[in-house]
């Protein structure tokens, strides 16, 4: 199989925590894998992440592919590869909701991605949970938002609200940079209003094709010219930043669309 072409696009943000100001925070984050690792593909992705040098990896989810049958054992090494040098925080795609929520269908594949990755030092599985880390001398705490399989609704725009992030964890903390890991920009306006400082996405591929900054030919809930696919949205001093993935499925196309991984510097301010 041709390897695909991969960038690196890097983001500047700014976020007040004047008890840290001068500080930075150095994050790298990969997102929809989809197996690619499988195809020779790890050692660029790889390359690129490490020449981020992160303070923290950050996966979007959907590492594998949940279909009957396909196996795990790519992403779960390429994972593993990563948390060897970075601690790798990672969320929950899609894919291993679904493979977890229907074993019926899916067999043992949630768990030969999950137990894997339990059992492995510096990694941190967050689904539905949070952890605090402390990025020199500033408090991180990252978030880990499933959404429920409700508002994977196809052929139709899906409105998440708020309450379904604040349900689960309340409001974030005060005390600490939040960052929030929501793997589908369905949530983009809920995450935002939520009030994390940094929320990161996946699942849209760019749009298949990329169109401007911001929008794609079709979404994965196949809606036409969607707005809200790629790129770094700002509101209200809040950030979210929406990857075009690092793989492909069902639909293995990209126009003006490369497979991408996203370096993040934040520099705290007062």
């Amino acid at each position: 199989m041709q390897m695909k072409s991969y960038i690196t696009t890097e983001y500047n943000i700014s976020l007040p925590y004047p008890s840290c100001a001068g500080s930075e925070i150095k994050l790298a984050f990969f997102s929809d894998m989809h197996n690619c690792c499988n195809y020779g593909e790890a050692e660029e992705l790889y390359t690129r992440l490490k020449a981020l040098k992160p303070d923290l990896v950050l996966c979007g989810g959907d590492s594998i592919v949940a279909s009957p049958g396909k196996k795990t054992d790519g992403a779960v090494k390429f994972l593993r590869r990563v948390a060897e040098q970075f601690p790798l925080v990672i969320g929950t795609g899609n894919h291993e909701f679904r493979a977890r929520l229907y074993p019926e269908t899916y067999g043992t594949m949630y768990a030969s991605y999950h137990d894997p990755m339990l059992k492995t030092d510096n990694v941190y599985l967050l689904e539905n949970t949070h952890r605090l880390f402390t990025v020199g001398n500033v408090p991180v705490r990252v978030y880990g938002f499933e959404l429920p399989r409700i508002y994977y609704r196809r052929f139709r725009k899906n409105h998440v609200p708020s309450e379904e992030i604040s349900s689960i964890f309340g409001e974030p903390d005060s005390k600490a940079v939040t960052i929030l890991l929501s793997h589908n920009p369905v949530t983009l306006p809920a995450c935002l209003e939520w009030g994390a400082d940094l929320t990161l996405f996946g699942h849209a591929h760019g749009g298949i094709m990329r169109i401007g900054s911001h929008s794609g030919l079709i979404s994965p809930e196949f809606r036409l010219f969607s707005s809200n696919v790629y790129g770094h949205f700002q509101i209200n001093g809040k950030h979210g930043i929406i990857s075009s993935g690092c793989g492909e499925h069902t639909i293995p196309v990209r126009v003006h669309n490369p497979r991408e991984v996203v370096g993040i510097h934040m520099t705290i301010t007062d």
